[in-house]
């Protein structure tokens, strides 16, 4: 009576389960990123006491201090900033405008743009500015 050996494999790495996790990571990770805009402008803002976060669905545009539109990095026209918020508003109608105007820009192009906006629809329209313990 012999009895046969059974050989005995190995262990092994399930990578079903394995790439699952990293998929779900990866999804996590996209999902909850936050990227900058870009702007295409340095502006210094002016300091408040009484700020708030900016909202997460806001269109952010600046305005120079030589009273050039700024939005996704490029410099626009009037023409093309009120076409801009139109659109986006039609199509997500909480959409809020945010604005970063320059210090030392003159108060005309902030009204300008303030026109411009509320032309085009917007109905919630703030100014950015930062923190007075900010530097």
């Amino acid at each position: 009576m012999f009895h046969k050996v059974k050989k005995r494999k190995g262990p092994e790495i399930m990578l079903a389960p394995l790439i699952d996790a990293i998929l779900f990571l990866l999804f996590f990770f996209i999902a909850t990123t936050v990227f900058p805009e870009n702007l295409g402008i340095q502006v210094e803002k002016p300091k408040a006491a009484t700020g708030k976060a900016l909202p997460k669905n806001s269109l952010l545009f600046a305005v120079s201090k030589e009273g050039g539109y700024y939005f996704d990095g490029a410099i626009r026209e009037p023409e093309e900033v009120g076409e801009i918020i139109r659109s986006r508003i039609s199509a997500t109608p909480e959409t809020s405008v945010v604005v970063q105007v320059d210090r030392q820009s003159v108060t005309d192009n902030l009204v300008r743009f303030l026109d411009m906006a509320r032309k085009a629809g917007a109905k919630s329209i703030s100014i950015a500015t930062k923190s007075e313990d900010e530097k």
